[in-house]
């Protein structure tokens, strides 16, 4: 990650106002498709005051530089994907053997009685073996627990599940057995959510701010300076809050919060101040799981895995639209997770009851019913491009090429009229809205090959995605995703221009990251001052 740090260009008072000034480069993005570029911003304070083309007089040059407003990402888990940056990534793992020598080295550094948490591993990266406690091992008689790529699926060695009862069924879950039917150490969905997830210390609250400074730090090197955030509540009172004024974390944070038990902490969100830097705008619940897991509620049986997946949660309990209608009337924003053709169809049909001004988000919505596609007009559907990079083979073998008409239609969603928005779900993928931005407009997908390009993006289009529509998609978010009069001054420049280039094999790179008009991201060789 390259060093970040105040350009001495922009030696300002940090404190408002700022200095007005004016920025120019080789073009400054209009959000107007049929004139997508100005050559100069003006900056009253902290707000962009007009765009235009006199280079002259400009405090900072990006001679070369082709800018956009800061990126926002619709879908992200913050404070875990922060954590994540100092935790043991196994993505990329090919084989059992290198699974456990991972797992050692991971063990031989940590301290006795710290729990081991490891995350990223993809069954089809050595020939699709389930993975069972014994890959471990390692770990010794330490706690450890190895997530999926997906986060859906958690591989547990005894140790982390010492005194819990595996003998009863969890409702919308699965603990796996063996053939002999004791526990394997894989638990999928709710019986994970429930059983594992209370069992994992939370690390004290210093090293979770410090992890969130520099998680804020690695989404500004990639030119993220808003975000839609799922976060607990807790967290958000214990690590966000008292660091929203912090001047090294910079990123805008939506939240929407995942405390799922009645009742619903609507006073506790309330009292979450309202601010340019932070903000809680909805509660979210979960219809099913994951295509990668076969976790996803599909209205057909999967092909190479049994069942049809499951619905989970007030999908499951028939409770989703009352769930909907009391988060409505409590003024937040119900947001749903919905992979699945099913899950989707049944949280389309619970929001077309229960939200008629269509402030439901449906998150993922990665397969999806064809005959049902204009039913989604003006509503909110949040995606992450760079998941198709990884899934789309995998939806390929799950689903069979008969059902590849379901699977990441962003074009069928763009042409409906939804307001689609993009985001990464990082942790569980990278963060970077141009490996995004990549997948949308190309179709490119882990084995290099290109898929499913009839549903391919315009770069304009792509961009709209991580700007705009990603703003409208977080409750009409005022301020960002464009550089119209009065928004903020959070901007991002790239090395070359957007739509012109090789987005296959050379797309742009990000070189600076600004917010409220000052750089706090540069990659460029530091200047001497």
């Amino acid at each position: 990650m390259a060093r970040s740090y105040a350009h001495p260009d922009l030696a300002i008072d940090p404190k408002y106002p700022f200095t007005p000034m004016r920025i120019q480069a080789a073009g400054i993005w209009t959000g107007n498709h049929s004139d997508p570029w100005k050559r100069a911003v003006d900056i009253a304070g902290t707000r962009v005051q007009v765009l235009h083309d006199d280079t002259s007089s400009a405090e900072i040059r990006f001679t070369g530089g082709w800018i956009l407003p800061g990126l926002i990402d619709s879908h992200l888990h913050l404070t875990l994907g922060s954590l994540s940056l100092a935790r043991l990534d196994l993505a990329g793992t090919c084989s059992r053997d290198e699974f456990l020598e991972r797992i050692a080295r991971q063990h031989a550094l940590l301290p006795g009685g710290q729990w081991l948490e490891a995350f990223g591993w993809d069954e089809s990266l050595w020939g699709g073996e389930q993975p069972d406690a014994t890959w471990l091992e390692a770990a010794g008689d330490r706690p450890a627990v190895a997530w999926r790529c997906d986060q859906h699926v958690a591989l547990c060695n005894r140790a982390a599940l010492a005194g819990v009862d595996l003998s009863r069924e969890v409702a919308g879950g699965t603990i796996v057995r063996s053939a002999n039917g004791q526990p394997s150490g894989l638990l999928l969905e709710q019986a994970a959510w429930q059983l594992l997830i209370p069992r994992i210390p939370a690390p004290p609250i210093d090293v979770q701010r410090r992890a969130l400074q520099e998680g804020c730090r690695h989404l500004l090197s990639l030119g993220v300076t808003a975000v839609g955030a799922m976060e607990y509540l807790q967290q958000v009172e214990e690590v966000i809050d008292p660091l929203r004024n912090d001047a090294a974390l910079c990123v805008r944070v939506a939240v929407t919060v995942l405390d799922r038990t009645d009742p619903l902490p609507f006073d506790r969100a309330r009292r979450i101040a309202r601010s340019e830097s932070l903000r809680v705008i909805g509660f979210k619940s979960f219809a099913d799981g994951t295509l990668g897991a076969a976790t996803a509620a599909m209205i057909e049986p999967y092909e190479n895995a049994a069942g049809s997946g499951t619905l989970v949660e007030h999908a499951l309990a028939g409770t989703l639209e009352a769930w909907m209608r009391e988060v409505l009337a409590a003024d937040f924003s119900p947001s749903v997770h919905a992979i699945g053709d099913r899950a989707l169809a049944e949280t389309l049909a619970c929001a077309e009851r229960c939200d008629p001004q269509r402030r439901v988000r449906f998150e993922h919505a990665q397969t999806v019913d064809p005959l049902s596609l204009p039913r989604f007009a003006g509503r909110r559907v949040s995606m992450q491009p760079f998941h198709k990079f990884g899934d789309a083979p995998v939806a390929l073998d799950r689903l069979g090429a008969q059902r590849m008409n379901r699977v990441f239609r962003f074009r069928d969603y763009h042409e409906a009229g939804a307001c689609l928005a993009f985001g990464s779900d990082w942790p569980i993928v990278s963060a970077s809205p141009i490996e995004g931005m990549r997948c949308a407009i190309t179709g490119i997908t882990r084995s290099g090959t290109v898929q499913g390009t009839d549903q391919s993006l315009t770069p304009a289009e792509a961009i709209d995605g991580y700007t705009i529509h990603a703003a409208r998609c977080l409750e009409e978010w005022d301020g960002v995703g464009t550089l119209t009069r009065g928004a903020h001054a959070d901007m991002v420049v790239l090395d070359r221009n957007p739509l012109e280039c090789d987005w296959l094999r050379a797309p742009p790179r990000v070189i600076c990251t600004l917010v409220d008009g000052r750089i706090v991201h540069d990659a460029r060789a530091p200047v001497s001052v």
